[in-house]
């Protein structure tokens, strides 16, 4: 969110999205299929279903080139790195571990001048059935 705040200019929509209960190929799947879409961490074992986070801007948006690298630590798309839009480059480096550690994926949709779209999405926790009581005589 923080960076949608960061690169969209005064007055624009950032758009926050949670979608629940979605299979694997839906919580994967485009939110905005006008951008280029990249998986930038993709679950080893995509089963069950999963919850989507989607954080969306009307930002200046970025080349094809620049999202694999994205997630890299302390990397900066060039010409976004002013004084105004200050930043160490490790925000999104965070957000894919986390990802990762949760079995989760994370992608990016871009187009220049037209924004950007990261989703998360995470496996949803399965409801343990009720516990049997075994009686001791």
């Amino acid at each position: 969110m923080d960076n949608a705040l960061k690169y969209s200019t005064a007055g624009a929509v950032v758009t926050i999205g949670v979608e629940t209960h979605l299979t694997p190929e839906a919580a994967a799947g485009p939110r905005r299929p006008d951008l280029v879409r990249l998986a930038l961490l993709t679950p080893d074992m995509a089963q069950g279903l999963y919850t989507a986070i989607s954080v969306g801007d009307e930002g200046p948006g970025m080349a094809r080139e620049n999202l694999p690298r994205l997630t890299e630590r302390f990397y900066r798309v060039e010409g976004q790195k002013s004084g105004e839009r200050s930043g160490t480059g490790l925000g999104l480096a965070i957000v894919k571990h986390i990802a990762n550690r949760h079995r989760g994926g994370l992608s990016v949709e871009s187009g220049e001048g037209r924004g950007t779209t990261f989703t998360a999405y995470f496996p949803q926790a399965v409801a343990d059935a009720p516990a049997a009581v075994a009686k001791v005589s």
